[in-house]
Formats: structure tokens, sequence, C-alpha cells
């Protein structure tokens, strides 16, 4: 679901920067490039909307430009070491026209275009891949270029909850004192954390937990009655999922019980 949100908001930013192209006057010395790119923007953030990346492209005219045209690609490589692949989208991978389509017949025109992608996934590097060519008064091409953005590297910033064991321990008055240890591999802490146990009894316990650091673990302590050996317990940690994290699948941990104690647990991760 992320990643369908995600390319639906890449399209949106690609529109909404090729409505903002503009025109300007170049200086006279020392003569710019034909195409260039700068204003690099790398934005991390907490909540995905809020990341981005854009790069502004300045296309010039070469001797003889009747039309020119960009075309906006945006690469991604998932982890490092990992090729970079292309982003699909709309608005993205099409080549683009000036609104003015005069614009390249004089010299000194300058086009503009700057065009900001939000919503970018995480871990991940992103980088535009950017092509321009120009057209003569005869439809026929006269020149290619391709300039590579630089990368933008997306942390994932956001916590991420999990179930790392449960363990059973017989008390002296009959009960059992049931302790899940809560983790968050995240680089976020967060709290306060609902925690659920179901299998103890016949309806589910819930607590709350104060708080977990990032990259760190805390202890829930339940006290019911004694389990029923071979019964399934069941730790839930964010069962509402309230908690912006990143990942759920590991949210909840399942166990048999066994006396008169035990212990059980999921990788560290």
């Amino acid at each position: 679901m992320a990643a369908a949100r995600s390319l639906a908001l890449l399209a949106a930013g690609l529109a909404t920067a090729l409505a903002g192209s503009a025109t300007a006057a170049a200086s006279s010395s020392p003569t710019p490039p034909r195409d260039s790119l700068g204003s690099f923007v790398c934005q991390k953030a907490l909540d995905p909307p809020s990341r981005a990346v854009s790069v502004q492209s300045v296309m010039r005219p070469v001797r003889g430009t009747s039309k020119m045209q960009m075309r906006f690609q945006l690469m991604r490589q998932s982890k490092p070491g990992a090729p970079f692949r292309l982003v699909p989208g709309r608005g993205l991978g099409s080549w683009i026209s000036p609104a003015d389509s005069t614009l390249g017949q004089r010299p000194r025109d300058v086009w503009i275009v700057n065009p900001p992608v939000v919503d970018l996934p995480a871990p991940a590097t992103s980088r535009f891949r950017v092509s321009f060519r120009w057209f003569g008064s005869s439809g026929q091409q006269l020149s290619t270029a391709v300039q590579a953005g630089p990368n933008c590297y997306q942390p994932e910033l956001r916590a991420d909850l999990l179930v790392r064991s449960l363990t059973v321990t017989p008390l002296p008055s009959g009960e059992d004192a049931y302790v899940a240890l809560i983790g968050n591999r995240g680089e976020t802490g967060t709290g306060p954390v609902q925690v659920d146990l179901a299998g103890a009894t016949s309806t589910t316990l819930t607590q709350t937990l104060a708080s977990v650091g990032p990259r760190s673990s805390a202890s829930e302590r339940f006290v019911a009655a004694a389990c029923t050996a071979g019964a399934n317990l069941t730790v839930t940690v964010d069962p509402l999922h309230t908690v912006d994290e990143y990942d759920f699948d590991n949210n909840t941990l399942t166990v048999a019980c066994s006396t008169p104690s035990s212990g059980s647990s999921t990788p560290s991760g």
C-alpha cells in the first residue's frame, strides 16, 4: 500500500513541477552550458510524505533549435550494492515540452524545470536521470544529452516494534508471571504502547508499556492464572496500530505454555 501511495504522489509532484517551468535571460559571459542540473534538495523525514528529492534542470538552445524537450526519470536503489532501477509513475519517463512552444528559438532562451518527488520509501537511495533533446525546424533531432543527479539516501527513521520473547515463571501464589520483552528496531523511540496477552485467561489481558527507546527493548509483566501446558500464549504489541512504525508483521509472538516454566523468543533482529 505504501508503494502505491508513493507512486501516486510521484506523479503529482512532477505535474506541479511542469506547471512551474519558466524562462530567463542568459548572461553574456561566460557561455553557460546548454544543459545542467543544480539546486539539489534531499529532504529526510520521519513522516514518509515529507521525504522529498528535487533537482533543478536548466536547458538552453543549440544552434538552429526550434523545439526543446526534457525527460525526467527516477532511479532507485533498494540497498547498498544493488542496481539502480527505474521507478514507474505517471509523468515520469515521458518527454515534456515548455508551455511556450517558441521557447528555444531565441539564442538567449532558458527553460527551467524543478520537479519535486515526495513520499520516498526508506531505506533506499534515489536519484534523477534527466534527458535533453533539441529539434530543428524540420523536426530533425539536432542533439541529445543526459545528466544524472546526486544520490538522495533516505534512512528509515520510524519505530519498528516487535515481540522478542515471552517468559513464563510460576509464582508462590499459584499464578504465573508472564514477561514480554518488547523490542524497537527503529531509530525513533515511542510510547506509551499497548501490549496484549491472550491465552493465559479466558479474556485478553491488556496493559500499557510506558515507552521503548530507539534500538532497545523494554519488558512488560503480566500476572495471571497459571497457563495450561500446551496452550498457546500470544503477545501482541500495538494491536491497534496506533504507532507510526514501518513493519507491523513482527508485532505478534505465539508460544506454547510449558510447565513448570518456559521461555521462548524470536530472533533479536
